[in-house]
């Protein structure tokens, strides 16, 4: 069977009928079929189109109705996409932690207790430097550790000391204090220090766990000077010792002190040669240190003698001596001389130009209560007393500073203390322009104690 058509005008207008109805029309929804089946009419129908305007139409004739054999449309269907349902899978790191492990041995520096760098001071002057240093090693400091010099100035300072009696855990804090002194010429000195175990590993700061810590001092040369210059002995259990500390050359002894222990009463001190000697006696069942402190003047052209005054004290009598400078000299320090079986001071200090010492003789007889005044000849020179006190406890330990006023030096210290206390040291303080006194209470009762320092000033 044959179909006839109609030539190109009819094709044209059947297509723009359809084309303005769809444009008018929403448009619909079409399966995939219909839309292949659109497709396939739409290609014969530009094909047709193409044929008539070359005059290629079937017959030959323009605009005549040809016959055409049926068309049979070979419908491709295209392949129906099905998903899976199988999702990428999504990039997931890997991280790779390391563990890196803590050092045994490391030291934090915290701060500068005392000292901080570029503190000045005099030459020859003792001074105690401490650091505040934190664990943040693995393993704890024991006793077996030490602080050790590693380089640069030593300052006087021990190649190595005990760090601790105790234990430091890991994040722990410790303070750390080494006794040291100024070099004698001016300038900038800087020690460096660290820390060693108890197997001898050293360490120390930074993130190599291997940097020293250090003080740092400027030593100046002032018009007036007072450095402390320091001597020690060991006294035997129930002995008595000595120990003299001289002052340097171009510096001359104004006065001086002691520190000892809590059994070790001093009973003799003051000035001998160009030094400051001091006697003791040990009433314990060990060993004692007995320290022997010196007070060097330097930056005045002057010297000085030692005036004394022996006093019979009679037996169970609270009683003083006084010992003047001579006219054209000043007082610039104090010392005494008693018998420590039988008497006991408990006050010795300037009044006016004399240094006076108040004992009690707690014996049945008469003993001798000496007073030294250590007397300064100098152009200018005069003196005054400062004080200061504190009050300490039943059978506990105690100390208080008296400092000179601005614009005059430390030369002298002296005391007054209550009945039951016993006192075990009096020096210059380290780093400052006073003195310290220290002090045990044997009693049950709270008592005073008294610090007093002789001040030089010259005009």
């Amino acid at each position: 069977m044959k179909n006839r058509i109609v030539l190109l005008p009819a094709v044209a207008l059947g297509l723009a009928a359809l084309a303005c109805n769809l444009e008018q029309q929403a448009a619909p929804t079409l399966s995939e079929q219909q839309i292949q089946t659109l497709s396939a009419q739409t290609l014969m129908a530009i094909q047709w189109q193409t044929l008539s305007a070359g005059g290629n139409t079937p017959g030959g004739g323009t605009g005549a109705t040809v016959e055409i054999p049926a068309a049979t449309a070979t419908n491709t269907i295209l392949p129906t996409v099905t998903p899976t349902g199988t999702l990428v899978p999504s990039f997931t790191p890997t991280y790779t932690v390391t563990n890196t492990p803590v050092p045994c041995n490391w030291v934090q520096f915290v701060s500068d207790v005392t000292i901080p760098d570029n503190w000045e001071t005099g030459p020859l002057d003792h001074f105690t430097k401490t650091w505040r240093l934190r664990n943040i090693g693995s393993c704890t400091w024991t006793s077996g550790y030490a602080l050790v010099f590693d380089h640069g100035d030593q300052l006087g300072a021990p190649a190595s000391q005990q760090l601790t009696a105790g234990t430091v855990a890991p994040g722990a804090t410790i303070d750390v204090s080494v006794n040291l002194l100024t070099p004698a010429a001016a300038g900038t000195y800087q020690g460096y220090f660290k820390l060693r175990a108890s197997d001898s590993t050293v360490f120390g700061i930074g993130a190599d766990a291997n940097t020293a810590f250090w003080v740092k001092v400027k030593v100046v040369t002032a018009a007036v000077n007072v450095t402390q210059v320091e001597a020690q002995v060991t006294v035997a259990p129930g002995a008595s010792g000595n120990a003299t500390a001289d002052c340097p050359a171009g510096t001359v002894v104004v006065g001086g002190g002691f520190d000892g222990d809590n059994n070790l009463t001093p009973n003799n001190y003051g000035k001998l040669g160009n030094g400051w000697r001091v006697y003791a006696k040990n009433y314990s069942a060990s060993g004692k240190v007995l320290r022997s402190y010196a007070f060097c003047l330097a930056g005045v052209s002057g010297t000085t003698t030692q005036a004394s005054h022996d006093e019979n004290q009679a037996a169970g009598a609270y009683s003083g001596s006084l010992a003047p400078c001579a006219g054209g000299s000043v007082i610039s320090g104090l010392g005494y001389a008693i018998d420590p079986a039988a008497q006991w001071v408990y006050r010795s200090d300037m009044s006016g130009n004399n240094a006076r010492t108040y004992a009690r003789n707690f014996s049945g007889a008469v003993r001798i209560l000496r007073s030294y005044a250590i007397c300064l000849t100098a152009a200018g020179a005069t003196t005054v007393q400062a004080a200061n006190s504190t009050v300490i406890g039943a059978h506990s330990t105690g100390e208080v500073e008296a400092a000179c006023p601005a614009g005059t030096v430390v030369t002298g210290a002296d005391f007054a203390l209550g009945e039951t206390l016993n006192l075990v040291g009096l020096s210059k303080k380290s780093g400052a322009n006073a003195i310290v006194a220290k002090a045990l209470n044997l009693g049950g009762t709270a008592l005073g104690l008294n610090a007093y320092a002789v001040c030089l000033a010259i005009s």
